[in-house]
């Protein structure tokens, strides 16, 4: 069948789709079908791109390091070297937390891929504040996500007591808290934001504000009947 094909396209210069389950002198198959074939070989003939809804780092080294290995994976699985391609992009998962689309030839830092379409979440690793900021300032707020950032690296290598120690380091310098199941920080602070509108005058607001500071001592010191009971009253 392929010495068939090539030997018409040799001689006639015919173009054979079957999947259309046509022929053409010169490959035209119409203007919408020729487009289509000339985006799907510009994109078999371009290599794996970092995606755009991918995280960046501050080294533009290691961007170089991630694509280059990326490369090479690729050459891995030309060469049929499996054992070396899954190598890499293990590597390149547990270093800088890429994940590899082979389909779409992308790559992402933080796994999130929005050339896909639907409904864009959160990059792993990425944590977001809840609640006020408390004696934070903006440059210790940059701070607090930069540890945040290596500790989620750290527990990406299994580097467990670092992990640990950063986690520690974040409550005992910043008091700040963190949520890995939502992804979220928040700073231990006796604090409360009021949300929403209401009818309240600024002495009703004033005694709130004072019962949310002394259930937050409640809770601190474990006494969770008391602050239970400020809740509820």
């Amino acid at each position: 069948a392929d010495a068939v094909r090539e030997g018409l396209r040799t001689k006639f210069n015919v173009m054979i789709d079957d999947r259309l389950k046509q022929w053409s002198v010169g490959g035209d198959f119409g203007e919408e079908h020729n487009a289509q074939r000339e985006l799907a070989d510009k994109f078999a003939n371009r290599g794996y791109i970092k995606s755009t809804s991918s995280l960046s780092l501050e080294d533009a080294e290691e961007e170089e390091y991630i694509q280059f290995h990326v490369d090479a994976r690729v050459q891995a699985k030309k060469d049929r070297n499996f054992e070396t391609a899954d190598k890499i992009r293990l590597d390149l998962a547990q270093r800088f937390d890429v994940m590899i689309n082979d389909k779409m030839k992308l790559w992402s830092i933080g796994g999130q891929f929005e050339e896909l379409g639907g409904k864009m979440g959160k990059p792993r690793g990425v944590y977001t504040r809840r609640g006020a900021l408390g004696d934070l300032t903006p440059e210790d707020e940059d701070t607090v996500s930069k540890m945040i950032a290596d500790r989620y690296h750290a527990k990406k290598q299994k580097n467990f007591d670092v992990a640990d120690e950063i986690r520690d380091d974040l409550l005992s310098k910043y008091n700040v808290r963190i949520d890995d199941r939502s992804n979220e920080w928040r700073v231990d602070t006796e604090d409360y934001a009021m949300a929403g509108t209401n009818s309240l005058t600024e002495d009703e607001v004033a005694f709130i504000d004072g019962k949310l500071k002394e259930r937050f001592y409640f809770k601190r010191e474990r006494q969770f009947e008391e602050a239970d009971e400020i809740r509820d009253h």
